[in-house]
């Protein structure tokens, strides 16, 4: 069976995000994109952890285009993990997050339509930085909605 839009999507982003390197063009080399994992994730910054599905928006009839299709909003957060390491890297863990936030900015914006299986993905907000004291590392939640459509009858169709 063939993978559903929404899935395609996910993947799309993903491979997406692992193309962001300093021999790419981009300030930063991530080195890992994982999608949120039951046993929870393994930690090797910078990295960015995918999690689709919070308030995704459904629409049927005129508004999703043609009659034999269903229009989705989903919404996705890509979850920026960077650690401090003073030793190698001068700047602050502040600005190489905001450096790799631009990066993530940048690179999604690319190809807006996913591969051909989405309308739009357009950034929604940029939750605040998360830190502890002891801690060295940040996180930050870029917040993202892709708007794509699929038959009505068969959600792996593209509409």
């Amino acid at each position: 069976m063939s993978d559903s839009v929404r899935e395609r999507i996910m993947k799309n982003l993903q491979a997406a995000l692992q193309a962001i390197t300093v021999d790419n063009g981009f300030a930063t080399t991530v080195n890992a994109v994982e999608r949120v994992l039951q046993q929870g994730q393994d930690l090797t910054p910078p990295m960015a952890i995918l999690a689709e599905g919070m308030d995704e928006v459904v629409a049927g009839g005129p508004l999703s285009g043609a009659n034999g299709l269903i229009s989705r909003h989903l919404a996705v957060a890509v979850r920026l993990v960077v650690q401090q390491d003073t030793d190698t890297d001068a700047r602050s863990a502040s600005e190489a997050l905001n450096s790799f936030l631009a990066d993530v900015q940048k690179k999604l914006q690319e190809d807006y339509q996913r591969g051909g299986d989405a309308l739009n993905t357009e950034e929604t907000g940029v939750e605040p930085v998360q830190m502890e004291d002891g801690v060295p590392l940040l996180y930050l939640d870029a917040m993202f909605r892709v708007h794509y459509r699929h038959s009505r009858v068969d959600p792996t169709i593209a509409g």
